[in-house]
């Protein structure tokens, strides 16, 4: 059965909407309303989250790939271009080297082609604090991990107010599944066959993704297209201006 889905505006060409570990569609909120002018919008909560929280699975990157490409199969959507956001940059990697054929240009977003040795070491620490004191703690360490240039006073992050209004959006159980689903992930010597148009945008300040896994993307990809930014690893929120005008750019780059 597919999953719930949103589907918004009418466009000709199709644009998929992949978040990473938090799962929850609602990161895209800021971009939606913009996309949906030009664009059919597909985005979606991914298992164990949201509108979706009640339907199983085991959490793996395969899951995900598969149901994203469900989604689109059943929206009958054509054209697509895949834009990814952390661990939904990974998926986004999967869906464009696993079936070429559905997507038309991608979007690597604050994303990673190899889970390295630094990466195991961040997760190993936020599944130590998950383990030992559950998932609002872990979150409280995520949002410190995340943040804008170590700038606790970003106005746009509001590090204090994140902390405070984190909540148990998925069971402890689902979302360690998630964060072990990408250890081990490295596919970038077949990076080097991918022929779409593709956009890589990096933050300097991203911890969690950080800026030389963005620049080994763009370095792998053909023609790839590189931008980085700054804003920590949420930097499509907390520069969401800049953020737009990047993507928008590149999309209009695409138009056919």
């Amino acid at each position: 059965m597919v999953l719930a889905y949103n589907r918004e505006g009418t466009g000709a060409r199709a644009i998929l909407l992949v978040t990473g570990l938090g799962g929850h569609a609602s990161f895209w909120n800021a971009h939606r309303p913009k996309l949906a002018e030009r664009f059919t919008v597909l985005s979606f909560d991914q298992r164990g989250c949201g509108a979706n929280r009640a339907r199983e699975g085991v959490h793996t990157l395969r899951e995900i790939v598969g149901d994203g490409i469900d989604i689109l199969a059943d929206a009958e959507a054509s054209k697509v271009t895949v834009v990814g956001h952390s661990m939904g940059g990974v998926i986004a990697q999967c869906l464009v080297l696993d079936h070429p054929e559905l997507f038309e240009a991608a979007v690597f977003s604050g994303t990673f082609c190899a889970f390295d040795r630094y990466m195991e070491f961040i997760n190993d620490l936020r599944q130590r604090v998950l383990d030992a004191a559950g998932t609002v703690t872990c979150g409280h360490l995520s949002a410190i991990l995340a943040m804008p240039g170590g700038d606790v006073l970003d106005p746009n992050y509001d590090l204090m107010g994140r902390i405070q209004n984190v909540t148990q959006s998925m069971a402890d159980e689902v979302l360690s599944a998630r964060m072990r689903a990408p250890y081990k992930f490295d596919r970038r010597e077949e990076l080097r066959s991918v022929e779409l148009p593709s956009l890589v945008i990096g933050a300097s300040d991203d911890m969690l993704a950080a800026e030389y896994q963005s620049r080994e993307i763009a370095a792998l990809i053909k023609g790839a297209r590189l931008e980085i930014m700054n804003g920590g690893h949420f930097f499509p929120n907390t520069r969401p201006q800049r953020y737009w005008e990047i993507l928008e750019g590149f999309l209009q780059s695409t138009d056919r």
